[in-house]
């Protein structure tokens, strides 16, 4: 196993995508810091499995949209652990509003959770690694970062914050701290979105074909393992659907 001895800690890693990257960092040896927001009894389910895998856990609770609650989050993680090896910025919220309708609420929401949050946990993490052996960072931002969505402009402006945010922590946390991003496309079925829908969405890139989370936790494990030149890059999982937009 490629991370014997290394401690991840991974927001958003109750369910779906982030859960997937904390079961693929567990099976390469990792231990696991799992982070939920409300999702108690499905990060307790996520935990269980890690365990399953030999690998040791930690349960934290902590609202990301709240400075305070991401550096606890942070500090609770290094106080049990005495290090964090990596950092998956991965929890995310998904504020459905168009740019004219959108609330103050909704957009600090987005903001907060999706930039906020990630900008002071990482702070609180890089620190630790910058003092110790140091570390990664990776970011999941998505292709609102950049083909910003008509009914998500929050969200999308958020998700380029968090872009933005990766290449200025490259600047910043080197040489002991490497930061990169990953961009999914269609990789989950959104709980809104009709089978049929879903499966359209095959048609938008040129390998006709869908994602999947397990592919999102490949590239994690490429990003910590593979070329260590790798450093401020974002990577696309979207088939290539770049190239079929049509401008």
């Amino acid at each position: 196993m490629k991370l014997n001895g290394k401690v991840a800690l991974v927001t958003g890693s109750a369910h779906r995508v982030g859960k997937a990257i904390a079961l693929a960092l567990a099976q390469e040896g990792a231990d696991i810091v799992v982070h939920y927001g409300g999702s108690a009894e499905e990060a307790q389910q996520t935990a269980a499995e890690i365990e399953a895998l030999g690998r040791r856990t930690l349960l934290a609770q902590a609202d990301m949209g709240k400075w305070d609650e991401a550096t606890v989050l942070g500090e609770t993680a290094l106080a049990h652990f005495g290090k964090v090896d990596i950092l998956i910025n991965s929890a995310s919220s998904f504020v459905n509003a168009d740019y004219l309708h959108t609330s103050e609420a909704q957009y600090d929401l987005a903001m907060n959770v999706n930039a906020k949050g990630p900008y002071v946990l990482s702070q609180v993490i890089a620190t630790a690694m910058i003092a110790g052996a140091g570390g990664n960072i990776i970011n999941i931002i998505d292709e609102g970062a950049f083909y910003p969505s008509r009914s998500y402009t929050a969200h999308s402006v958020s998700k380029a914050a968090l872009l933005a945010l990766t290449h200025s922590q490259t600047l910043a946390l080197g040489p002991k701290v490497r930061v990169n991003a990953i961009c999914p496309g269609p990789i989950l079925q959104p709980p809104t979105y009709s089978d049929e829908r879903w499966e359209n969405l095959r048609k938008t890139n040129p390998l006709n074909a869908l994602g999947t989370a397990e592919q999102v936790g490949e590239i994690v494990i490429f990003l910590l393992t593979g070329p260590q030149f790798i450093n401020g890059d974002t990577i696309m999982l979207e088939g290539g659907r770049m190239w079929k937009r049509e401008f």
